[in-house]
């Protein structure tokens, strides 16, 4: 990436969590950009020195959990 503060992420929780921890979006990249119903990328703000710490923090989330019940209750 051309800037080395940008952070990419295909994980549309983690993406959530960064918008909620008030990270500012850069840009939304579509990987298939001939495709209406094409999967995204979100390229945030966020530090190389950050990073790790943030992922640290989502992982032991509630937001986590919250996602991980909405898609088992999904399942049901």
């Amino acid at each position: 990436m051309p800037n080395s503060t940008e952070h990419r992420t295909e994980d549309l929780p983690f993406a959530a969590f960064l918008r909620v921890k008030g990270y500012s979006l850069v840009r939304v990249e579509k990987l298939h950009p001939n495709r209406t119903d094409s999967k995204r990328a979100w390229v945030f703000d966020l530090a190389p020195d950050e990073e790790q710490k943030v992922k640290l923090a989502f992982v032991t989330s509630d937001l986590l959990r919250f996602y991980h019940e909405l898609i088992g209750l999904k399942k049901l």
